[in-house]
């Protein structure tokens, strides 16, 4: 098993989280929303596997880079 960090992609603040700890990500699934210039930007999961480690939580400002979840693929 390896994990693999999700990071921001951009800087703004997070207004949805669509996952927790334990849950099971498949490739496309949205699991967050940041909010940066009045915009919201779905975040799309890039990887199938378990979400190990949130690092965000609701209302959170992010910086680009910062990393948000860790998912542990099979």
């Amino acid at each position: 098993m390896a994990s693999v960090t999700m990071n921001a992609p951009m800087t703004g603040r997070i207004i949805e989280i669509n996952v927790a700890e334990g849950d099971s990500v498949t490739v496309g699934d949205m699991l967050v929303v940041i909010e940066s210039m009045k915009m919201e930007n779905e975040v799309f999961s890039q990887h199938e596997g378990t979400l190990s480690k949130l690092m965000v939580a609701d209302d959170q400002n992010v910086s680009e880079g910062d990393p948000m979840l860790e998912i542990t693929t099979d």
